[in-house]
């Protein structure tokens, strides 16, 4: 049976081929598709479905974890608020060797300067003085802290200022009433945690004198040689933090 010609078949040609028809076209390669100039790396295969991650977690190391250290400049509010364990180490009567005094306070503190802060603060005490008698003391003070290197993680301070107190004492069972003015000064470390807390420890040295009406006929201290006074001393040893906002 005659198939019919292709149409560009001369009427006169007996047997007529038909033109090869062009080979299939084949996907490109990954090079030729991914690398059209031969040098550009091939893209990533993405993970299989289902591993692709959902939500990511940044974690941020603590400061001490970053490289914080005592050369790294701080930076802090001038408001703080300072709270504090304490003890007082009274000298030791010859008739009674456990004296001491020991108890809680706080401070408003405010930074005129970086290196220069004024502290208002609050303390009570209770315990055993020098006389053994047990009291009981309340302390209202005003100091300012000299920062010597203000801009560092751990920082020394000086501290001064002036006090007045009130205490409740039990004097072989008469109960009175003493007050006392005075005045400290001592120094410290403070250790800076965060923009928002610190830790600090200090040690002062405080002298006063009592005040209150019956002072004068009624003298606290008698070394039993004739010597009376109203004037003492002692030491006066902190561990506190400082929360800033």
């Amino acid at each position: 049976m005659a198939r019919d010609a292709p149409a560009d078949c001369a009427p006169e040609d007996w047997f007529c081929e038909e033109a090869p028809s062009a080979p299939p076209e084949l996907p490109p390669s990954p090079a030729e598709a991914g690398q059209p100039n031969g040098n550009q790396p091939a893209a990533p295969t993405p993970p299989p479905p289902g591993m692709l991650p959902e939500n990511e977690i940044h974690l941020t190391p603590p400061m001490s974890e970053q490289g914080m250290d005592d050369e790294e400049e701080v930076v802090l509010s001038p408001w703080s608020v300072n709270l504090r364990l304490q003890g007082i180490a009274l000298e030791a009567s010859p008739h009674h060797r456990n004296t001491g005094l020991g108890g809680l306070g706080a401070s408003l503190r405010y930074a005129l300067l970086p290196s220069v802060a004024l502290d208002l603060g609050f303390d009570a005490f209770g315990g055993s003085d020098y006389n053994g008698y047990d009291r009981s003391e309340t302390s209202l003070s005003l100091s300012a802290l000299l920062y010597l290197n203000p801009q560092r993680v751990v920082r020394t301070y000086l501290l001064g200022g002036l006090n007045a107190s009130a205490a409740h004492v039990d004097a072989a069972g008469d109960e009175q009433d003493w007050t006392y003015v005075g005045a400290q000064a001592g120094l410290g470390l403070d250790f800076v945690v965060s923009q928002r807390v610190s830790l600090n420890v200090d040690m002062l040295g405080f002298i006063r004198g009592r005040t209150d009406s019956r002072a004068a006929g009624e003298p606290e201290f008698n070394d039993g040689h004739g010597n009376l006074s109203n004037t003492s001393g002692g030491g006066l040893f902190r561990g506190g933090v400082s929360l800033y906002w």
